[in-house]
């Protein structure tokens, strides 16, 4: 059996880290992409050593290094079984002061160039017949969270073209999964982007209401939590279309499903409003 081949964006450190050194233990050739150097270019623990991720630099917000990325990766591999979408950046502030600057960035990494990665394994897969497709997405796509009104859009939009994606390419054998993660304990809260403008006429609710967001990640899942959750995903026969990571989170997903919109919004608001 040929050995299979998995592209993972983000993958120098936290969650792309951990699910990259997973594949390598499952016995996948890993391309992790990244836009610096990290740990990602050393072998994974010796117990579970089958090699290390190659690692290509690629900043997946501009098209040519995209482009430039997934050609080098043609020309070492013919095929590619899975991409795992895990590159995201988080801005907060208010939306009403967003830096048009910051916007663009926001989508620019955490949708379009999402996009532009899937768009260039599809051929791949297609002629393959089969191949995996996963989004790293984020509660925050269905739970819309206040001063992070741009991340929430960027995920939900995630979300959406994960699904009519998932629609279109069904028959020719690839499966497209999002993995909504609510707290994760990485080094994404301390690279997250914030505007407190406006604080003072929003009565400090922003810097109190991301405060509050910044803890619960620090007392969040690990990464390696995440990996895992993958794994026995991919050991399944079917991808499911979404799925939630932990037990309770998958409790919030159901009562979005049971609760009406208003009064979710209100809990919502309660909480980090």
């Amino acid at each position: 059996m040929k050995q299979k081949t998995a592209v993972v964006t983000g993958a120098s450190k936290g969650i792309g880290l951990a699910i990259a050194h997973m594949l390598l233990a499952e016995g996948y050739r890993v391309f992790g992409l990244s836009r610096h150097p990290g740990p990602c270019v050393c072998p994974v623990p010796s117990s579970a050593a089958r090699g290390a991720v190659v690692w290509i630099a690629c900043d997946i917000a501009d098209p040519a290094s995209v482009r430039a990325a997934f050609h080098s990766i043609r020309h070492q591999s013919p095929r590619i079984d899975l991409l795992v979408n895990n590159a995201g950046i988080g801005i907060s502030g208010a939306a009403e002061f967003a830096r048009e600057e910051d916007i663009d960035r926001q989508i620019q990494v955490n949708l379009s160039g999402v996009i532009r990665c899937t768009r260039q394994v599809l051929p791949a897969m297609r002629r393959q017949g089969h191949g995996n497709i996963i989004f790293i997405s984020s509660l925050g796509a269905v739970f819309p969270l206040p001063f992070q009104s741009i991340y929430s859009v960027s995920k939900a939009g995630l979300n959406a073209f994960c699904d009519a994606l998932g629609l279109e390419v069904k028959p020719f054998g690839i499966e497209t999964c999002t993995l909504l993660l609510n707290d994760v304990k990485t080094e994404f809260t301390a690279s997250r982007l914030k505007n407190t403008q406006g604080d003072e006429l929003y009565q400090g609710r922003i810097r109190a209401s991301v405060s509050k967001m910044e803890r619960s990640e620090q007392n969040g899942m690990s990464p390696e939590q995440i990996a895992g959750a993958l794994r026995r995903l991919l050991r399944r026969r079917h991808l499911p279309p979404h799925y939630i990571v932990g037990f309770s989170n998958q409790l919030l997903g159901l009562a979005n499903r049971l609760l009406p919109t208003r009064v979710m919004l209100s809990i919502l608001g309660r909480i980090y409003g």
